[in-house]
């Protein structure tokens, strides 16, 4: 028992450096009604906080590119991210209180983690077809993206060292199809592209929200095409331990026949 707990262990301790810390973009709306927006959620063991990290889309190379010191890298206000929590972040609503207000009124949320960005600027930046969103550190590190497009991006970190970013990876197999986001994951391009909790964080997968009820999915109460889960929080654990489980058990199962 003691060598099958230790396998378990060692599998769910599996975790890239660049999201270490627990972040993932779980959802992205590109073209809904309400407007853009992503959510970010922490499904690691600790608090992180969000303020002086940016944000930034696939900017223009006329703008630096999606990179830390880009004209359009968005920082975030103070904001500590508990394990377990999302926080919204409506893109284009000018990243103030009264832009969160107007998207939430849009989707009937209440109670929900909005962070602000560059509060004072006036105006946003909206998410298009084949586009991402990147998250650096207020270091400057890039922590994790999600891209919905076809092709990988190059990000610049703040010390301008470079990574790739590949298009995310589709529940079912293959990869982003392109478009806006509900597009890229197989479904309309005014529903979100959703995080499937199934899959473990630092190997993400996603599908778009094609029906009422996947992964906790819902109208926007003003446009039935517009399908998302904006603040809903995934449940992963419990699907994670059960894999983990699976993993542990699989290979106990082979060490005693090895051992027949």
């Amino acid at each position: 028992m003691k060598k099958l707990l230790t396998t378990i262990a060692l599998a769910g301790a599996i975790i890239t450096g660049a999201q270490a810390q627990g972040i993932i973009i779980s959802e992205i709306n590109s073209n809904g009604t309400g407007g853009d927006f992503f959510e970010i959620y922490n499904y690691g063991a600790t608090a992180v906080e969000l303020g002086g990290w940016k944000w930034v889309d696939n900017a223009s190379a006329a703008n630096g590119g999606p990179s830390f010191n880009g004209a359009r890298a968005y920082a975030f206000d103070a904001f500590s991210l508990n394990p377990g929590g999302i926080a919204l972040v409506p893109t284009d609503a000018g990243g103030n209180a009264a832009g969160n207000t107007a998207f939430a009124t849009s989707w009937g949320l209440i109670g929900a983690n909005f962070l602000t960005f560059n509060t004072g600027l006036g105006t946003g930046n909206g998410l298009g077809k084949n586009d991402l969103v990147a998250l650096f550190d207020s270091a400057g590190v890039f922590q994790t993206g999600l891209n919905y497009g076809t092709a990988a991006v190059t990000v610049t970190n703040g010390d301008n060292t470079t990574v790739s970013l590949a298009p995310f990876n589709r529940v079912g197999g293959g990869t982003s199809a392109g478009g806006h986001a509900g597009a890229a994951g197989g479904g309309a391009a005014a529903q979100s592209l959703i995080w499937d909790p199934a899959s473990p964080g630092n190997a993400p997968l996603y599908t778009a929200a094609s029906s009422v009820g996947l992964y906790g999915s819902f109208e926007n109460p003003s446009d039935a095409g517009t399908i998302g889960s904006p603040s809903v929080v995934p449940e992963p654990s419990t699907y994670a331990m059960l894999a983990l489980a699976g993993i542990g058990l699989a290979a106990y199962r082979l060490r005693r026949r090895a051992r027949r």
